[in-house]
């Protein structure tokens, strides 16, 4: 499986730039090679140990990118299109969403990465940059 580098949450005060597996894209979903991305204040409050999250968690969830790779069933978007996602937007069908976590962190879809993130529902949570 192709790999990427990530922001990986291992402890209060410990994120580190690790290698993981690169996600696929699902039904549904997007993947985009992140080119630009920010500090939140939830990535803030995750490092000070203030929002609990289980270690090995990717952080951040607000990228600017290009779509490198399109799942079945997403339509107005196309491999090369720069796309800005949205941080909470949610599509209502997920896991993540299923549990009330819109905020895309879940345990099994990286959110922000420092290469490539995977978007649920991509044409709802994505929008062409200005």
């Amino acid at each position: 499986m192709a790999k990427m580098k990530a922001n990986v949450f291992r402890g209060n005060h410990d994120i580190r730039v690790e290698e993981v597996d690169r996600p696929s894209a699902g039904a549904g979903e997007a993947v985009i090679r992140v080119t630009l991305t920010t500090i939140c204040g939830t990535d803030l409050h995750i490092l000070r140990g203030e929002y609990p999250v289980k270690p090995g968690l990717i952080i951040g969830h607000e990228p600017v990118g290009v779509i490198e790779e399109l799942g079945a069933g997403v339509t107005g978007y196309e491999p090369g299109d720069r796309v800005l996602v949205g941080a909470i937007t949610p599509c209502g069908q997920c896991r993540a969403c299923s549990r009330w976590r819109m905020s895309s962190l879940s345990e099994s879809v990286p959110s922000t990465a420092v290469c490539s993130c995977l978007m649920c529902r991509a044409r709802a949570s994505q929008m062409p940059p200005p």
